[in-house]
């Protein structure tokens, strides 16, 4: 996180930033501080590997710029540059206190970060899980049809199942134990099953 201040000669300049290893370009500066162009308002810059949300504080002529990683959504961090913007309108402008403030939003992004994750992983999942369900449910409706071959049938069991016994594909393919066993032994032949001689399951391989 940066702040810019106005200077009548450069124009934009970096005020204040934490960490103060933070590199930023003078480029990404004066494009930020023209885009606001002091007026009080919100703007998100996501070009050429830079990634940010920034607000400018009109009555303090002070920039707040958040810089994020390429794949954050500058809307999920709102809040964290609206919480420091607080500390401007409270009157604290001792750069000390305010590298305070910085730290504590920059906390609240990598809250953030982890929270938005955490759900993201869990609705792709939940996708995921639905996709996978209805998809369970379209092959166990093709295989109470009759149009598959044999072959068709045990591949489409085991691809819903991860093992089966040799009675229970022989009860999907409505076939009998020798013809099943032959269609099985083929397919293993071809790599596309394996069998286990532990537990005498029968699993796709690919």
């Amino acid at each position: 996180m940066f702040l810019i201040k106005w200077d009548q000669i450069k124009g934009g300049v970096v005020w204040l930033k934490y960490p103060e290893d933070l590199a930023i370009s003078d480029n990404v500066v004066q494009q930020i501080e023209i885009s606001h162009n002091f007026i009080e308002s919100y703007i998100s810059i996501k070009a050429l590997g830079w990634n940010s949300i920034s607000y400018c504080n009109e009555k303090k002529e002070i920039t707040i710029v958040l810089v994020l990683s390429d794949y954050d959504d500058s809307s999920d961090y709102l809040i964290c540059v609206e919480e420091f913007n607080k500390s401007l309108d409270d009157k604290i402008l001792n750069k000390a206190q305010l590298l305070e403030k910085m730290k504590d939003a920059l906390n609240m992004k990598v809250f953030r970060t982890t929270e938005e994750v955490i759900s993201k992983i869990s609705n792709e999942w939940s996708t995921t899980k639905m996709k996978l369900f209805e998809l369970e449910g379209k092959i166990e409706d093709i295989l109470k049809t009759e149009v598959l071959s044999v072959k068709g049938r045990i591949l489409m069991a085991l691809l819903v199942n991860s093992s089966l016994k040799l009675g229970e594909i022989k009860r999907i393919a409505k076939t009998s134990t020798k013809w099943t066993q032959t269609v099985l032994e083929d397919l293993i032949k071809n790599r596309l099953v394996s069998f286990s001689k532990g537990d005498k399951t029968y699993s796709l391989s690919i």
